[in-house]
């Protein structure tokens, strides 16, 4: 897996001010072992050297929830899509993701990522994750 560096199969944008988005990076990082992912954290978007990347960073809401970018096509995805599409990157996730992409799955996989991107602050401290959430929740 790479941080800032050549581009992966699927750029993943995460909060890197919010202790449970980093725990969930770290996590991504150990368990992308065929390096799919390319994790960048959003405070870095903006001066990423690539600009489709800087494009995303100015249209895209990231703050308000996870966002990732599939390099062959540029499409971006957001929320319960985007860990969706994670999953089906990882080793062993390609029928979760297909599974995930149901309607009646992928609304209950929205509804559930909602629930935790919206608390994600407390959670991060009942956690005692180091790093807190300092984006506003909701």
């Amino acid at each position: 897996m790479r941080e800032n560096g050549p581009p992966g199969e699927l750029l993943v944008l995460y909060d890197a001010d919010c202790g449970i988005c980093t725990a969930t990076a770290n996590r991504l990082r150990r368990w992308d072992r065929r390096g799919s992912l390319e994790l960048l954290a959003l405070q870095s978007a903006t001066a990423d050297a690539r600009q489709l990347v800087r494009d995303i960073a100015v249209g895209h809401p990231l703050h308000d929830e996870l966002h990732v970018v599939d390099a062959a096509t540029g499409v971006v995805r957001s929320g319960g899509a985007a860990f969706v599409e994670i999953v089906g990157r990882l080793p062993g996730g390609r029928i979760p993701s297909l599974v995930g992409r149901l309607p009646p799955v992928a609304w209950l996989i929205g509804i559930g990522y909602g629930l935790v991107a919206g608390n994600r602050r407390a959670i991060s401290r009942a956690l005692r994750f180091e790093a807190a959430c300092r984006v506003r929740a909701g």
